[in-house]
């Protein structure tokens, strides 16, 4: 059984999730950061949905039919 906790706290993220040879947990930060907007939010959301997909293996090869993809787009 694979499981991810996902704790958000108020610079970031915590996650903790069973090591892969099932020894112990492992547990690792995303922090929160200003990106070239100033939106604070924006890139640990991506980074958060990034090790979501890393970590369940959804990120599929770029030779594959279909994939997902985590985009931004600028409101014009």
């Amino acid at each position: 059984m694979w499981s991810l906790e996902i704790i958000r706290v108020d610079n970031g993220y915590i996650l903790t999730a069973p090591d892969h040879d099932g020894s112990g947990m492992a547990e690792w930060v995303i922090e929160d950061g200003e990106d070239t907007a100033g939106l604070v939010n924006l890139t640990s959301g991506e980074n958060l949905l990034w090790e979501v997909m890393e970590y369940f293996g959804l990120g599929g090869s770029k030779h594959d039919s279909e994939r997902i993809r985590i985009v931004r787009e600028k409101n014009e």
